[in-house]
């Protein structure tokens, strides 16, 4: 994905809240997953780990997932040893093309604990083997630690590297083989802002 880096936002938890507000795609809210979507972690004995108790490991072990629901975040640690994916999935495939037509954006609220070690992939897809994926390791390493930042990547990023927007099912996914250590509070799709988004596109 060729995208140019926009300056970073530096805004409270409580702005995406007005944001959402507007929004038609919320994904998740104070670390809690809407109900139209599932969270799902793996690693290479089950890619697709559905997270319905925490905290909760993947098959071999290589991340793990843990709510701070009186923080209101999730909190999602890679210990190095394998890769392994956090992902967010829609209940069913969901066409995109309002929201690449409202110039969208998908925006994430997070806070890196601790920076990636190798590279850190962020992927949308749209049914096994379609995806689109950026590299955001040099992103999540420029990040200040422990301070929750907004980050959003440009829709037209993703279809301009092969998503097709007529079909996602995972609007976020995280992956890396190295250890990392983020909490995620917000996640959506949000139209008007894809032109002044972080990771851009235009």
């Amino acid at each position: 994905m060729r995208c140019r880096k926009a300056l970073l936002v530096f805004l409270p938890v409580a702005v995406f809240c007005t944001f959402a507000a507007a929004a038609q795609e919320v994904v998740m809210v104070d670390g809690i997953v809407s109900e139209s979507y599932k969270l799902l972690i793996g690693d290479k004995k089950q890619w697709d780990s559905v997270v319905d108790s925490v905290p909760i490991s993947s098959a071999s072990g290589y991340l793990s997932v843990e709510p701070d629901a009186a923080a209101g975040e999730l909190n999602a640690t890679w210990n190095g040893k394998g890769e392994a994916q956090l992902f967010l999935a829609h209940n069913g495939p969901q066409d995109y093309t309002e929201y690449l037509e409202q110039d969208s954006a998908l925006v994430v609220v997070l806070k890196v604990v601790s920076p990636p070690k190798r590279k850190v992939t962020i992927r949308m897809a749209c049914g096994y083997p379609c995806a689109a994926n950026a590299d955001v390791t040099k992103l999540l390493k420029a990040l200040p630690k422990e301070q929750w930042l907004r980050v959003s990547f440009d829709l037209k990023c993703f279809v301009d590297s092969g998503l097709n927007i007529r079909n996602v099912d995972t609007p976020l996914l995280l992956t890396t083989t190295g250890k990392m250590a983020i909490s995620i509070t917000d996640v959506g799709i949000f139209p008007g802002v894809g032109t002044g988004a972080t990771i851009r596109c235009r």
